[in-house]
């Protein structure tokens, strides 16, 4: 009993945790993890009604909003754990920032990009990953609300054993929210980027929310999608660990009311992740001499429409 008491405490030992980035998932990643550890949010200078308030907002699936007071600047603290909750297309330059630290660095990021760059940068034994399947809505820097549950899988890219990741996933079952530690995290970000490669473009191009991917035609469209990536997945020695077209289809019945962040992005006239995701894909597919149509298609068809450079 007595052993059983000390790991309880052990894996839920409070934590210094640095999160930088106040949207979707930071906003949902600082409220929850607030509640044990201490918290520290960075954002960009231009935030200014942030760092003046200390606060951020978060609506759960049920409606109930939560106001959590919590330190906001623009610096990088010295800390346990830095999670980085920045779009992909921020990423790099904030990772230059982080290369001559020794703090461990917890990556969000879509798609492929990100943990490339990071592994060229960054020792291996220093990184690990969240992927999750969570609908969440940025309202605006700080307040954000949680549309549709999902799976949440995180892992060390040294497959090493991690008490920071342990304590984490604890955290964050406590606070009600789907999280397996996983030892194969790179596999998971493959399917995950397969996933987005699909749901984001489409639903983005439609301009439609997640439910109604469920329309035939929309719905062709997804597949081809999921295939083409699943096969540029196979090809470059990746084994999916869930089956990713299974897994669309949780995704839109759970966030059916959710607007994916491609569509998003678009709608506020902001940068899309699109080479992150499906532009990433056709370079490794390039690479391997697969096939990348429908992925080079997309790539095409929002850069058409978006501000991306």
């Amino acid at each position: 009993m007595k052993l059983l008491i000390i790991v309880a405490l052990y894996t839920t030992k409070s934590m210094n945790i640095n999160i930088i980035g106040a949207g979707a998932l930071g906003n949902l990643l600082a409220t929850k993890l607030s509640k044990r550890h201490k918290v520290k949010l960075t954002v960009k200078t231009v935030h200014n009604d942030l760092i003046k308030n200390q606060e951020i907002l978060f609506r759960d699936t049920k409606g109930i909003i939560t106001k959590t007071d919590i330190k906001i600047n623009t610096n990088i603290d010295e800390c346990d754990l830095i999670i980085l909750c920045v779009k992909s297309y921020d990423a790099q330059k904030v990772i230059e920032k982080l290369t001559d630290l020794e703090t461990p660095l917890l990556l969000c990021q879509n798609g492929l990009k990100t943990m490339n760059y990071a592994l060229d940068k960054i020792d291996r034994k220093r990184l690990s990953y969240l992927v999750t399947g969570n609908g969440i809505s940025k309202i605006k820097a700080g307040i954000s609300e949680h549309k549709g549950l999902g799976f949440t899988y995180i892992g060390t890219l040294s497959k090493s054993k991690s008490v920071i990741l342990k304590n984490l996933s604890e955290t964050l079952k406590q606070e009600n929210m789907d999280c397996s530690i996983v030892d194969n995290i790179e596999d998971y970000i493959w399917l995950k980027t397969v996933i987005n490669s699909a749901i984001n473009p489409i639903a983005a191009l439609a301009e439609v929310k997640n439910g109604h991917l469920k329309n035939p035609e929309l719905n062709e469209e997804l597949m081809n999608l999921c295939n083409e990536s699943s096969t540029i997945a196979k090809f470059n020695g990746i084994k999916l660990p869930l089956d990713p077209w299974e897994e669309i289809n949780k995704i839109i019945d759970k966030t059916s009311d959710n607007k994916c962040s491609m569509l998003q992005d678009l709608e506020n006239n902001q940068e899309t992740e699109i080479d992150a995701i499906n532009g990433e894909l056709v370079r490794i597919a390039r690479k391997l001499f697969v096939k990348c149509n429908y992925n080079k298609q997309v790539v095409s068809e929002i850069s058409k429409i978006s501000i991306n450079t």
